[in-house]
């Protein structure tokens, strides 16, 4: 994964899209949106709504707070979830598909 801004929500979501390998047409299917709404989102020429929040919240709730302020999850947290995404997330960096996981805390002895 190339370095991505995480100094915006729409940053971090695109971080997020890109570790569960998801495309942004897929992504905005997947969350129930339009593909330009993705797009706009995370090129920073749309903030991202409450409405939309909420869905992350839903989809995702374990990586919201990593996305609207960048706070962290856990790989515990990921682990417990009930969340397709966190599970897919689980998944691919358990396989060593997502190497960049800026979002997570560092597990003990790491």
């Amino acid at each position: 994964m190339n370095e991505l801004p995480t100094d915006s929500a729409g940053g971090r979501l695109r971080i997020v899209r890109e570790a569960v390998g998801l495309t942004q047409a897929d992504f905005a299917k997947k969350l129930d949106l339009k593909t330009h709404q993705i797009k706009n989102i995370e090129y920073g020429t749309s903030r991202i709504s409450e409405d939309v929040f909420a869905i992350i919240g839903r989809e995702m709730p374990e990586l919201l707070p990593w996305v609207v302020y960048g706070g962290t999850a856990s790989i515990e947290q990921l682990r417990q979830s009930k969340s397709d995404f966190c599970k897919l997330l689980l998944a691919r960096l358990d396989i060593g598909l997502v190497t960049n996981a800026a979002f997570l805390e560092p597990q003990n002895g790491d």
